[in-house]
């Protein structure tokens, strides 16, 4: 079966494989927001003369809250128009999305087209937020995930619209004022958004921000170069896959080595953008979603970096490069 997802963090939504329906919902920035009564189907193809003895189907989602109680959204799912679940409650209380897994029997799936139907009860009293389904025969586990995780790498250029609030403010100071625009893209070929970035500017100044898993927004803190320390926030304004959205901005291209067993080893190009209107980058650390982490430090004008990497459960390799233009 070919990887099956719908992923609705983005407007339009992500999807392979398929095509969404929708009834009563709105895009909420990193979900859809289901009404009572709201649906949407995600129709699917299996091929012709492909055999599915079972299918694991994969739903992340969450009832918003009423007020600090959870809230109240049942969600019923249907397959081909076959009840797999009725009025479910998603666990969790609505503070974090729940991935709720599900084994569909091989009879109800056909050749052609398949719908995967999700439902909001008509008597909810609060939303229901539908972030992503997948679609996978039993024996291809996670392959959706992996395709999907790949897909949305390849849109690696990310422009926020920032805010600050100066540290310490007393009541009735000016909260959280306009900060400019933040450009991230980090990429050295491994198909794996950043999770953290943290950097440093000629100037002194220095910051270190976490990303939401959908990369919809940031937070973190700003030092200033005369040391004034700021809450620091963002939220997504635009998104593009390379090299759409770097032109005209600090972009820099390296050709890479990596050391271990006592010598330097040939590897791929990195790619390493961080622009928030100040000083130029100096130095730049961060940490992808598959816990990959590294940090470089570059050459006068960016002409080279030294640094390390750490790949996950590995132990951390020397890392330097040359600017490749």
């Amino acid at each position: 079966m070919q990887p099956t997802f719908a992923d609705f963090s983005s407007d339009p939504a992500l999807l392979a494989n398929g095509e969404a329906e929708y009834r009563g919902c709105v895009f909420g920035g990193s979900h859809l927001k289901l009404e009572a009564g709201g649906s949407v189907g995600f129709v699917f193809a299996v091929e012709e003369g492909e055999e599915i003895l079972e299918a694991t189907l994969k739903v992340t989602a969450l009832v918003s809250k009423m007020g600090p109680s959870p809230g109240h959204a049942p969600l019923s799912i249907l397959v081909n128009g076959e009840p797999l679940v009725a009025q479910m409650t998603i666990p969790g209380g609505g503070d974090l999305p729940q991935t709720c897994v599900f084994a569909v029997p091989g009879r109800w799936l056909r050749p052609g087209r398949n719908q995967v139907q999700v439902r909001s009860v008509v008597d909810a009293r609060t939303m229901l937020w539908l972030y992503r389904i997948t679609v996978d025969s039993v024996y291809e586990r996670d392959r959706s995930e992996r395709a999907l995780a790949a897909a949305s790498a390849r849109r690696s250029v990310f422009a926020f619209t920032t805010e600050r609030q100066a540290h310490g403010s007393a009541s009735g100071a000016p909260g959280w004022t306009p900060a400019g625009r933040l450009l991230v893209h980090i990429d050295r070929g491994e198909e794996a958004l950043p999770a953290q970035v943290s950097w440093r500017a000629a100037d002194g100044a220095e910051a270190a921000i976490s990303f939401q898993s959908a990369m919809t927004d940031f937070h973190g803190y700003r030092r200033d170069p005369d040391g004034g320390l700021a809450e620091f926030r963002g939220r997504l304004a635009d998104r593009w896959e390379y090299p759409d959205g770097v032109q005209g901005a600090p972009l820099h291209r390296f050709r890479t080595q990596e050391g271990w067993g006592g010598r330097w080893h040939t590897s791929g190009e990195l790619r390493l953008l961080v622009a928030d209107g100040g000083a130029p980058v100096e130095r730049i650390t961060w940490r992808d979603q598959r816990e990959n982490s590294g940090s470089v430090a570059f050459e006068p004008g960016a002409a080279g970096f030294l640094g390390y990497y750490q790949r996950v459960n590995e132990g951390p390799i020397g890392y330097r490069g040359t600017a490749a233009h």
